[in-house]
């Protein structure tokens, strides 16, 4: 089954505050836009659920189907942000900052919500650069050799004998 509508871009309007859905009408073969008003939503408002109700909505769940429960949190935070008097920019850093993975970070300290948070942006990264069969730069069995010259970093637990656990 084809979806009828393929979302092409999907943004944010402050005034009047709006999601806007470019789409494509895949059966009248057109680019339409769609705006979304936002109604009952402030600097208070919990974003992940304005993002929920938004995509289960009824009249906008055909359009929105191609676009990710993410990507529409992200702009109903950036528009709390804007209602709290926050610039764009500082919005986008602050998401960006909040929504990528530190390599350097110790997850065993996070609480289970912080790390659920975590792993929900892993899976989402893993899937946008996940290779299908189908796709065209797709190759079988992929080789890679690396370079062995730097001095390999042994860790504690690659040296002890399984007995011991």
């Amino acid at each position: 089954a084809m979806m009828t509508f393929s979302a092409q871009k999907c943004g944010i309007c402050f005034q009047p505050p709006s999601i806007i859905l470019v789409y494509r009408d895949n059966v009248q073969e057109k680019t339409r836009q769609r705006i979304m008003p936002i109604r009952n939503f402030s600097r208070f408002s919990d974003c992940s659920r304005a993002a929920e109700e938004l995509k289960n909505n009824p009249r906008h769940k055909p359009y929105l189907e191609g676009v990710s429960l993410r990507q529409l949190e992200k702009l109903y935070c950036l528009l709390r942000d804007h209602l709290e008097g926050q610039s764009l920019s500082d919005s986008l850093g602050r998401y960006h900052h909040e929504h990528t993975i530190d390599p350097e970070e110790d997850m065993n300290k996070l609480d289970d919500q912080e790390l659920a948070k975590r792993k929900s942006i892993m899976d989402e990264l893993f899937e946008k650069n996940r290779k299908r069969r189908d796709d065209p730069d797709f190759v079988y069995n992929v080789e890679v050799d690396f370079p062995q010259d730097e001095h390999l970093e042994s860790c504690a637990w690659d040296t002890e004998s399984d007995e011991e656990m």
